[in-house]
């Protein structure tokens, strides 16, 4: 595995770790903002 797959395999197994350890509000507002921070 390259370190660019091992990067994002590291990303997602923290956001799910986030995800099953904050309440539902608290990450989707975040995912919002990141969102909503993309899109011109």
């Amino acid at each position: 595995m390259d370190t660019n797959e091992e990067d994002r395999e590291w990303m997602v197994l923290k956001w799910a770790e986030f995800v099953r350890t904050h309440p539902d509000k608290e990450w989707s507002r975040q995912q919002k903002e990141l969102v909503d921070s993309l899109i011109p």
